[in-house]
């Protein structure tokens, strides 16, 4: 009776470390949104931890690899998606696995899917702010909220991109929308020189050709690493939470190696290689912020309602240019 123990106990050992090793071999198929170079170094970095996986990356923009991850169903060929909008996942969420990585808690609530076991987890960040030129305007000039844009004492001194034809400037008049209204936006407007490209924002405000631009926070970033006298401003009443993503594709060939790259992705090594990669904010709590910016715990947020964005683009985005014209 012992001897028979023993070799059951034996078999069910054998067969739970045989469980772990086919889960650390085989193949993974890796579909990604970001840069190049992040996918590069997030894989190479995976495969530190696991030698035996073979990883093949699959490098698209988010609107091609939704695409093909609709015309592959019922069987996809990749197994994780990496870097697409949060918008994107809640309006394919059913395209999805739902797995709670070991890293969990670790990943803070409204930067992940808001349900026990979630479907994606956040990646990068692309929070905008207030760059704010010093050496044209005084410190007790500087606009602390986005009501302030409205103040008559700041017509000619503010410059943003045409929401109709950048996301990012969509994104900043989807907030103004959010918070006040469009009655808002149309006091807003007079007072602001709308141009054809988002780049054109951070550049202009560099040159002091204007006091005021709203732009995503690494533009600022970089333009405080070259030196010009710039700060970035983040409004009181909070920037928008947006945040990319990543996640389990339902259906996907290699199910457990996905879930093995999901633990790896949410932790604090990886979210360091994409800060050290592309100097963009990560969603991770202990991941320095990039170049001379805030931590993240000391940004006033506010939730943003990527759906409803989504739903109001068109027509926001058209009277906006009503009113530019």
């Amino acid at each position: 009776m012992k001897k028979m123990s023993l070799i059951l106990l034996t078999v069910c050992v054998c067969l739970m470390f045989t469980g772990v090793v086919a889960a650390q071999q085989g193949n993974l198929v890796v579909w990604v949104a970001a840069s190049q170079a992040e996918g590069q170094n997030l894989i190479q970095a995976f495969n530190k931890h696991y030698p035996n996986i073979n990883v093949d990356m699959i490098r698209a923009g988010s609107g091609e690899l939704l695409t093909r991850l609709m015309a592959e169903q019922p069987k996809p060929g990749g197994d994780v998606i990496v870097g697409i909008a949060r918008e994107a996942f809640e309006g394919n969420i059913e395209l999805f696995t739902a797995y709670k990585t070991k890293n969990d808690s670790e990943i803070p609530v409204g930067l992940k899917d808001e349900v026990e076991v979630p479907k994606y987890y956040g990646f990068s960040m692309p929070l905008q702010a207030f760059m704010i030129n010093t050496t044209v305007l005084a410190p007790e000039d500087y606009p602390k909220t986005w009501k302030d844009l409205a103040l008559p004492k700041y017509k000619g001194k503010i410059i943003l991109a045409n929401p109709a034809l950048s996301g990012s400037a969509y994104s900043q008049v989807f907030q103004m929308y959010t918070l006040y209204g469009f009655d808002f936006i149309k006091e807003v407007v007079p007072n602001v020189t709308f141009v054809t490209s988002s780049s054109m924002v951070p550049e202009s405000v560099a040159r002091g050709e204007y006091a005021i631009g709203i732009t995503g926070e690494y533009n600022i970033a970089s333009q405080i690493d070259a030196g010009t006298p710039v700060i970035a401003i983040y409004p009181e009443e909070g920037t928008g939470a947006r945040f990319d993503a990543t996640g389990i594709i339902k259906n996907g060939p290699n199910l457990e190696n996905a879930k093995l790259f999901m633990d790896f992705m949410t932790t604090k090594e990886a979210y360091e290689i994409v800060l050290n990669t592309s100097s963009r904010r990560t969603v991770h709590p202990e991941v320095p912020a990039p170049g001379a910016l805030p931590p993240l715990k000391e940004i006033p947020l506010m939730k943003y309602d990527e759906i409803e964005a989504a739903k109001l683009r068109e027509e926001l985005s058209l009277k906006v240019s009503d009113l530019i014209q």
